[in-house]
């Protein structure tokens, strides 16, 4: 039993997956098993991993008879039976001693149940910044989940290392708009974040507004859009069960009133010019008090 499963998401990576698994291959640490799960891609994604299938005895494939969406991830998590795991996005690459450095770091520090890397975001193969959401989470629970949502940022922490166990019972079973926050939220429940402080990682960036656009598309009825993260709330509090106090619910509260915002913002622009100047007074009176540590 290898100590690592590495779980690829793919969904039509056919121009970039085979930089990532080779990534992934190059590795120094190489204990681990790499199952790829095709999302039922459109293009020629499955010829690609069917033709790395071959190239190294420890990649497994598999093709979704259906899109599953974030479901794939939990999928993937699902499968694995080693003591750590991690995602690998079909449009990601690591520098050859990433799992190296995060194992160590975990097997050096038991309080811990993630270890992550500084991340460098790419555009057209251009360094265009680093992330801001690999910083490290190391107080207690509650002053963890209330640093991480006054900043969840772009959440790369996601394809850190982790421990499996952890992991699995954090992945939300069904699917809703930010059940990646929500995951890594739910882990602090278990342990503590780590940050490597070298570039080992590098992302495609995504725009921050089509993160908007996909709170409408993953929304189900009316309250949903407009509220984006009231399903990711709702399951923090009934079934993660992640602790509460005061700062941790203000921030909370905060982050669903942003989000709000930004979804008018872009989707009802005429009401959002009315209710602007309250946005303003929330800036400036509320919202930085809420997350002020």
């Amino acid at each position: 039993m290898p100590r690592l499963t590495i779980g690829v998401p793919a969904y039509n990576n056919a121009s970039t997956l085979r930089t990532t698994i080779e990534s992934l291959l190059a590795q120094s640490f190489g204990d681990f098993r790499l199952l790829i799960s095709d999302d039922n891609s459109k293009d020629e994604t499955q010829e690609i991993c069917r033709a790395l299938v071959k190239s190294d005895e420890r990649i497994d494939y598999i093709r979704q008879p259906q899109n599953l969406r974030y479901q794939n991830f939990g999928y993937l998590l699902r499968q694995a039976r080693t003591e750590f795991f991690m995602w690998g996005a079909g449009d990601d690459r690591w520098q050859p001693e990433y799992l190296e450095a995060c194992l160590r770091e975990l097997d050096a520090h038991t309080s811990l149940v993630l270890a992550v890397s500084k991340v460098q975001f790419e555009e057209n193969g251009k360094a265009i910044g680093l992330s801001s959401g690999t910083y490290p989470l190391l107080g207690t629970p509650p002053q963890n989940l209330h640093r991480y949502f006054s900043q969840p940022d772009d959440n790369s922490r996601m394809y850190g290392v982790f421990r499996t166990q952890p992991g699995q019972n954090s992945f939300p079973t069904h699917s809703f708009h930010a059940y990646d926050w929500a995951f890594s939220a739910a882990t602090l429940r278990f342990g503590q974040h780590a940050e490597i402080p070298e570039i080992l990682m590098y992302r495609d960036k995504t725009p921050t507004e089509k993160y908007t656009e996909m709170a409408r598309t993953d929304a189900h009825n009316t309250l949903q859009r407009l509220f984006p993260l009231c399903q990711m709330t709702r399951w923090l509090f009934m079934e993660a069960k992640i602790p509460l106090d005061r700062q941790v619910l203000g921030t909370l509260f905060s982050i669903n009133i942003d989000k709000h915002f930004s979804y008018i913002a872009r989707f009802h622009p005429d009401y959002y010019q009315l209710v602007k100047p309250l946005e303003k007074i929330w800036q400036k009176n509320m919202s930085w008090r809420l997350k002020k540590d």
